[in-house]
Parts: C-alpha cells; sequence; structure tokens
C-alpha cells in the first residue's frame, strides 16, 4: 500500500479509508446476493411443499368433494351433472398428457434441427422452447427469440441466427396445424381472440402462473357452458375457427332458450314478466 501511495502520491490515510469503505461495499454484494437466492430458494420450497400437499388433500377427498357438489343438485339433474364431471376429467387428463407430449416432440424436433444448424446445447434450447409453448403465442415467441439472440452474439456466421428463426417457423407451423389438433384434440382449441384476453387477465392477476393455467381454464369454462343451454352460445363462441361458423348462431340457437335475457325475463304476449333463473342449484 506505501508503494502504491509514493508512486501515485496520495495520502496513506485517504487510501486507507478508501480501500476500507470499497471494500466493505465489496463484501456486501455477494452477501445481498447469498441472502436473495437464499431466500428464493426457501419460497419456492414452501410453495412446492404448499402445492404438494393441497394437490394430495384434494385427491384423497376428491369423492367426498364429488358427493357433497352432487347432495346440492337436484336428484333429476344429477346424472348430467355426474356426465359433466367425467368429461371434465377426461378433458384435464387428455390436456396433461398432450401437453407433455407435445413438450417432448417439439424438444426433439426443435433440438434435432439446431443441433444440425451448428448451435451450441441444442436440446437445451429445444426443451426450453417446448416448455414454454405451455403459455400461448408469449410462451412460442420467447422460445425462438432466446436462441435466436444467442446466435446473433455466438455465431461466426450470419446465415445461422436466421436459420434458427426459419427453423422456429416451420416447427410451430408444424405444431399448429399437425400435432396439436392430432394429440389435445378439437375439445381444447380456443379462439385466438379468448386467449390473447384470457393471458391479459391472467397475467394481471396471477403472473406468469395465471398465463400458464389460461388455456386449460378456458378450455374446461366452454366445456361446462354447453352443458346449459342459456350458454351454450357462448360455448361456441369461444370455439376456434370462429370465422367459418358465424352462421351457427342464427341457424342453431335463434330461440328464446337459448338467449341470456331468457333466464330473467319470460315473454308473455306483449310484455314481459320477471321469473327466476333457476338452472340447476333449487334453494
Amino acid at each position: 500500500m506505501g508503494w502504491f501511495d509514493q508512486q501515485f502520491e496520495l495520502d496513506p490515510k485517504t487510501s486507507f479509508n478508501w480501500v476500507s469503505e470499497n471494500l466493505l461495499s465489496v463484501l456486501d454484494l455477494p452477501l445481498g446476493l447469498l441472502q436473495e437466492s437464499f431466500q428464493s430458494g426457501t419460497t419456492i420450497l414452501v410453495n412446492t411443499v404448499l402445492i404438494s400437499l393441497i394437490t394430495y388433500f384434494m385427491l384423497l377427498y376428491r369423492k367426498a368433494f364429488k358427493n357433497f357438489f352432487l347432495s346440492q343438485i337436484n336428484p333429476k339433474y344429477r346424472e348430467t351433472t355426474e356426465h359433466l364431471f367425467d368429461q371434465l376429467q377426461k378433458l384435464t387428463k387428455r390436456y396433461m398428457i398432450g401437453q407433455g407430449l407435445i413438450v417432448v416432440i417439439l424438444g426433439v424436433l426443435i433440438g434435432s434441427g439446431l443441433w444440425l444448424i451448428g448451435v451450441p446445447y441444442p436440446f437445451f434450447w429445444g426443451f426450453l422452447a417446448g416448455f414454454l409453448e405451455i403459455i400461448p403465442y408469449v410462451g412460442t415467441t420467447i422460445g425462438g427469440i432466446l436462441p435466436f439472440t444467442y446466435m446473433l452474439m455466438v455465431a461466426d456466421t450470419l446465415w445461422q441466427p436466421w436459420a434458427v428463426l426459419i427453423l422456429y417457423i416451420i416447427v410451430q407451423q408444424i405444431e399448429g396445424n399437425l400435432i396439436s389438433p392430432n394429440v389435445m384434440g378439437s375439445s381444447i382449441k380456443v379462439n385466438p381472440l379468448f386467449i390473447i384476453t384470457g393471458l391479459f387477465l391472467g397475467g394481471f392477476i396471477w403472473g406468469v402462473s395465471g398465463m400458464i393455467l389460461v388455456l386449460p381454464v378456458l378450455a374446461i369454462s366452454k366445456e361446462v357452458f354447453r352443458s346449459f343451454d342459456v350458454l351454450a352460445p357462448l360455448s361456441y363462441l369461444m370455439e376456434d375457427g370462429l370465422s367459418r361458423k358465424s352462421n351457427v348462431f342464427l341457424e342453431e340457437f335463434d330461440s328464446s332458450e337459448y338467449r341470456f335475457f331468457h333466464v330473467f325475463f319470460e315473454e308473455k304476449g306483449d310484455g314481459k314478466e320477471k321469473k327466476k333463473a333457476i338452472l340447476i342449484i333449487e334453494t
């Protein structure tokens, strides 16, 4: 330290104070990062344990919950309600298994393509894109932008980043038109307007978790709406390919039992008389 002070004509006391203060600041940085990492890790661990416990008890008591809901419903509607529960169970199971298959298929396809292009860690990027595909539109875009940007920084040639981008576009076209319709089935498909609106609302309310859950929630809601006459048109409004089915509402649902206001008002002659809205649950 003395030699350094002599060479740069510094006051030893000032140099010592400066080194002491900055040394403490340098030591505070890794300690702060360690503390934040510990807190984040603890939060993730606690949330994982809580979710596991809640899932376990919900599965353990699933029959009791089902019977409780059935006991609250008029007996003449119980068979229909049980059928609805079975449909929702099959829909959820098909979504979980189908989504897992799509992640694997996309991971292998994209990873193999990136390996041929010469991208480092190709299957890491491939399966990352597969997992991000769970978030409609947003996830697929991020999954393609990340390796494209990475290759712009590390690639020795200009064609590689653009080859990555073209690969993602081709795979997404295959996934959207061939893989998902055959693996997931048509019942999962929801039109883009509802998905985008759901992504916005889900992200605003629950963050990333809400964006991940938006598609299964919309698919389940569509199935539930279809079980009620008054909500059936809304179910068809949520379907994919709505522009090709725009006439279905006037052809199939142009009667009083399919109108929302029919729940609250019953047409009699020239006037309207209020009535109670009783769908399934009777009070």
